[in-house]
Parts: C-alpha cells; sequence; structure tokens
C-alpha cells in the first residue's frame, strides 16, 4: 500500500514520551486503526516527489491542494506491506480486513511493540538475539515451523552466517531439547566445536574424542558407485557388471540378519559386496588366455593365481602372436584403464573411509560383514547427544558430493521406512543442516546428493524430517529448494544477482527489503517467513564457540606475533601427505 506522509510534518523525528521514533524508516513498523482492530505493516520502500508512473496520476489528484497549487512539490511518500493485527491487546499473524483510501497510518510505538512480540513463544522457541529496531526485545524463532517447513540462510562471505548457525545450534542442544536430533553437514569442520559435550563429531581422521567417519561403498547407488571407482563406462559393459554386482548381492544377502527375498535385491539395494571380489572378476576376464582342446577353445591355467583381497591379478600364459596358441580373449570389454582407476581408487588412503570403512562395515571377499547399516544410522543420530556433526571437509572434492548424498540417504530411507515406530521422523523429528548448501545443490544439478536433497525439501515434512540450508551464494543454489524454505534469513548480501534471487524468494511479498541487504551491519539480518512470525530486522547474538569461521586478526599477527619455526612446513608437508591435520 502507499502512504502520503502529512504535510505538517516538517521532520521524520518525532518524540514521544521522551523516545524518538523514526517515520519513513525502512524495515520499520507502522499501525493502521480500524475500529476496535488495529493493522500492523512493515516499510519496504520509501520515496519523494518520484511516484512510480503506475500510480502517478492517481495520487497526482490526491495530492494536489486547491487553495495551494504546489501540484506535487514536495510530495513524500513510502510503501508498507501489511503482516498481522492485533484485538483487545492480541495480536495475530495475517490480516482478516484491509483498510481503504484515507485511513490513518500512525507510527508504532513501544506500547504497540509490546503487543507484536509480547506474544508467549510456542513451546521451544529458539531465542538467538534482539529486534534490532528495539531495545531488549528478543528475537525468537519458532522450532516447530523452523524444522517442518525448511529454512534458508543467505549472505555474503563474513556476514555473519557462520556465528548464526553455531547459535541456532547452541540452542538445539540446550537442556531444554533433551531428545533433540540434528545432522549437520560440516564442509569446512568449522562447527565441531559448537556445544561440547552435547555434540558428536565424526571425522575421516579424527582427533581426540571425535568418531571415525565411515560410508560403506555397498550402500552407493549403482550409478555413483561405478562413477566413482571405475569411471566411465560403455552401455553394454555398465549392463554386464550391474548384473554381476546383482548376483554378488543376492548371494551375500543370506548372511544379513535380516535378508531381503532375493527377488527384491537390485544392483542398487544397500547390501554388502565385495568390490574387491568383482574387480578380481573383470580384471581376470580381461587377462584370461585360451587355447584349443577337442576343437573347443578353453581357458588355459593359471601360471600363478592371485589375491582378490590385495588387488594381484592371476598370471596367465602370454598370448602368441598371429593364429598360434595360447589365444588373446576373443571378447574382451576392453576396460584396462577402467580397472587401473579401480585399483587405485581401493588402494587410495583417502578413500578408505569409502572402500575399507573400519567398525565391521567392511565385508569379506563373500560379502559377509560383521556390522549393518542400523548400526551405522544409530552411530549418527541414535546417541544422546543432540548433535551430530559430520565433518566432510577431508573427503576428496570429487566424491564430496556423492558420499554426501549417500549419507542423507542413509539416514532420510532408514527413518522413512521406520514408519510407525519410536525413531521415525514423525516420532523423533529430525533436523538437517546443510552448510555451503550451493556445492550439493547447485542450480541445473543431477547428482545423488541434489536428487536427495530435493527429496527431502519436497517431502520431508510430511516425514519429519526438515532441512536448513546455509549459501553464501544464493543465486547458484538449486530455485526449487530455495522456493520450499518458508522461513528466509537474509544477512548482509551486495551481489545483485544473489539479492534478486532472494528478493523472489522472500515471503509475504517483501521483496522490497531486500534493498536493505547491502547495508546490513556484521550479524545482522533480515528474518521472514513462518519460524518468525513478524518480519524483523535481528542483531544475532555472538557464539560461545569456538569462531573457526571468523576472519584472523591481521594487524595483531603481523604486527606482534613472531614468526614461527620454518621447520613447520616440514611438518605441514607430512601431515599433507600422511592426509592427518594436527
Amino acid at each position: 500500500m502507499r502512504v502520503r506522509l502529512r504535510r505538517d510534518l516538517p521532520t521524520t523525528l518525532v518524540l514521544v514520551e521522551g523516545e524518538s521514533y523514526r517515520v519513513g524508516q525502512i524495515g520499520g513498523f507502522f499501525r493502521i486503526p480500524i475500529g476496535y482492530t488495529q493493522l500492523y505493516a512493515v516499510c519496504s520502500q520509501v520515496g519523494a516527489d518520484a511516484v512510480p508512473p503506475s500510480t502517478a496520476a492517481e495520487l497526482a489528484v490526491l495530492e494536489r491542494d486547491p487553495a495551494k497549487d504546489e501540484g506535487l512539490a514536495g510530495y513524500r511518500w513510502m510503501t508498507i506491506v501489511l503482516f498481522g493485527e492485533s484485538t483487545g491487546g492480541h495480536f495475530e499473524r495475517g490480516v482478516g480486513q484491509y483498510p481503504t483510501v484515507g485511513d490513518e497510518v500512525h507510527f508504532v510505538t513501544r506500547g504497540d511493540l509490546s503487543i507484536i512480540y509480547g506474544r508467549a513463544p510456542s513451546a521451544g522457541g529458539l531465542t538467538i538475539g534482539s529486534v534490532a529496531s528495539t531495545s531488549g526485545i528478543p528475537a525468537t524463532l519458532d522450532l516447530d515451523r523452523l524444522v517442518s517447513r525448511h529454512c534458508a540462510i543467505v549472505g555474503s562471505t563474513g556476514a555473519g552466517k557462520s556465528n548464526l548457525v553455531s547459535v541456532i545450534l547452541e540452542a538445539l542442544a540446550s537442556a531444554e531439547f533433551p531428545s533433540a536430533r540434528v545432522l549437520v553437514i560440516d564442509p569446512h569442520g568449522e562447527y565441531s566445536g559448537v556445544a561440547p559435550g552435547r555434540s558428536t563429531v565424526f571425522r575421516v581422521t579424527p582427533g581426540e574424542g571425535e568418531l571415525p567417519l565411515v560410508v560403506p561403498y555397498w550402500a552407493l547407488p549403482f550409478d555413483e558407485l561405478l562413477s566413482i571407482t571405475f569411471g566411465g563406462m560403455s552401455p553394454t559393459n555398465e549392463a554386464a557388471i550391474r548384473d554381476m554386482v546383482q548376483d554378488m548381492k543376492r548371494a551375500a544377502a543370506p548372511s544379513l540378519s535380516n535378508p531381503p527375498p532375493a527377488e527384491a535385491i537390485t544392483a542398487d539395494s544397500p547390501v554388502p559386496f565385495s568390490i574387491r571380489q568383482l574387480w578380481f572378476d573383470l580384471d581376470d576376464f580381461e587377462r584370461r588366455t585360451f587355447r584349443t582342446e577337442g576343437g573347443q577353445r578353453v581357458p588355459t591355467e593359471v601360471e600363478r593365481t592371485g589375491d582378490p583381497q590385495q588387488l594381484i591379478s592371476n598370471v596367465y600364459p602370454i598370448h602368441a602372436p598371429g593364429a598360434k596358441e595360447p589365444f588373446k580373449n576373443p571378447t574382451p570389454r576392453s576396460i584396462g584403464r577402467q580397472l587401473e582407476l579401480a585399483r587405485s581408487r581401493l588402494t587410495d588412503a583417502r578413500y578408505a573411509f569409502l572402500f575399507n570403512p573400519a567398525g565391521g562395515f567392511s565385508p569379506d571377499l563373500s560379502g559377509t560383514v560383521d556390522a549393518d547399516i542400523d548400526g551405522l544410522v544409530a552411530s549418527w543420530v541414535g546417541h544422546e547427544e543432540p548433535l551430530t556433526i559430520l565433518d566432510v571437509s577431508e573427503l576428496p572434492s570429487d566424491v564430496a558430493s556423492d558420499v554426501v548424498g549417500l549419507l542423507v540417504r542413509i539416514v532420510y530411507d532408514t527413518l522413512f521406512w521406520a514408519g510407525p515406530l519410536a525413531i521415525s521422523g514423525k516420532a523423533q523429528p529430525l533436523l538437517i543442516v546443510v552448510d555451503e548448501a550451493h556445492r550439493f545443490l547447485p542450480e541445473g544439478g543431477d547428482s545423488s546428493c541434489h536428487r536427495i536433497l530435493t527429496r527431502v525439501a519436497k517431502e520431508g515434512r510430511k516425514y519429519g524430517v526438515g532441512l536448513v540450508v546455509v549459501t553464501q551464494r544464493p543465486s547458484e543454489l538449486d530455485a526449487t529448494v530455495l522456493s520450499q524454505c518458508g522461513t528466509m534469513i537474509a544477512l548482509r548480501t551486495t551481489s545483485p544477482g544473489d539479492r534478486s534471487r532472494v528478493s523472489s524468494a522472500f515471503p509475504d511479498d517483501l521483496g522490497g527489503l531486500v534493498d536493505l541487504l547491502p547495508s546490513l551491519r556484521t550479524g545482522e539480518g533480515l528474518f521472514v517467513g513462518e519460524a518468525m512470525f513478524v518480519p524483523s530486522r535481528v542483531r544475532v547474538r555472538l557464539t560461545q564457540a569456538p569462531k573457526g569461521g571468523a576472519d584472523p586478526k591481521v594487524s595483531a599477527q603481523w604486527a606482534v606475533d613472531p614468526r614461527p619455526d620454518v621447520q613447520l612446513y616440514g611438518l605441514a608437508l607430512r601431515n599433507w601427505r600422511r592426509q592427518v591435520k594436527g
């Protein structure tokens, strides 16, 4: 709505009962009395003289004073958006009736603010700071809507995203929520210090008090496993290997404590099998030579027996040139390059968490394992602490997205199929926090990680699984996921492209507030949507955790700190080669 400011208002600074108020502040609140009902609105745009073309003619007629033919000279206006109403001192989100032309608009005083923010928060509200435009009024997030309706946290580098996420995690890990389940995908390892004693940290190379992060390769969908292990394949070879994997999983399934029926097992089923045995069989087929016996070609005898567990190939007599025995395999798959890639991946220490997982998840050559996925999920989200931090900073970059997708898919599918059990998302909701979400949910992406996180965004509410996506590049984030986020928390954002994407995702027709984003202070943000019942500019408190994402104190470190010992560079190189920090 357009509001005209009075001519007899000489300044926008007004004193009421000893307190100063600014009229026409973007993001400020205003009140429209209609009978016994008070409508409340937030200012999204202000201006003077330059009236938008679509309403210029109409406003010129309203503004012109017959006694003083001044036209639009000195005309001041603002645009406000309704967000709630109160009757008898009780505030309610949403509007039941609307004002008409000529209704008065008042600025909001402390008494009005006490009505707007004075309602008792729902059980389990998260206090994460204070409302910036007031003094002493806490900013509280509605936990139910934060989890069930999803949330997006956006902001440029250094705007305070890590601090805000840490503050939210600390609130969730408080004694008020002893049965909380929060799963954090941490691509930079900056949240391991949040809520010590109330969180469990998983890392590829765990430190003191941390647990090893293991992801069994046999739980990967076949396409992702094939891509990570062997690389590209022709459709014919891919189909043949798919059949081999399916047969191996069906053969190994009876050894499970709760084996599925054979007809339900496919190459995508999370059933263990030995990938080393698969490699050995594929390699053996390529190396095999043949001789003629009784007019038929039969395989030659093995000269030296290999070892599938050690990835040592069988040795056959070398094939002779031309038409002499022994002959080469007449129908090879010609996948020597893929087999070499697979061997290097299976022996690479960086991929040990995947292909040689500890804790009994690594199958023997027959596909038998000592531990199953239920124990893995229980270790992630079934322990006593509210927070689970999955530190994926040490994952190889080329498989990080697939591994994160597998982590989320294992947890989500387990809770989905739990049905009426007490561990299901319906009985004990789960919140998944994904930092640097643009890496895992890029616009136009089609990875396994992209598919499962999109599925959570679309369907998670029905099954008690919430999603919080955190990104510094909302313009690169999948628009579908962003549109599913009922709560938008926007910190300082400077890029025009990012602001445009945030504006299109803002609920409540508050896109005009996006113009505020470049001028927000560090740690300050616009909170709009489901979890914040009033669109508010909030100053987030500082986290109690070590500031892993904080800027280094360059001036102090360069001016005061002595130069470190050059021998430490050798120690860093040793850690690099061993893939171990510290």
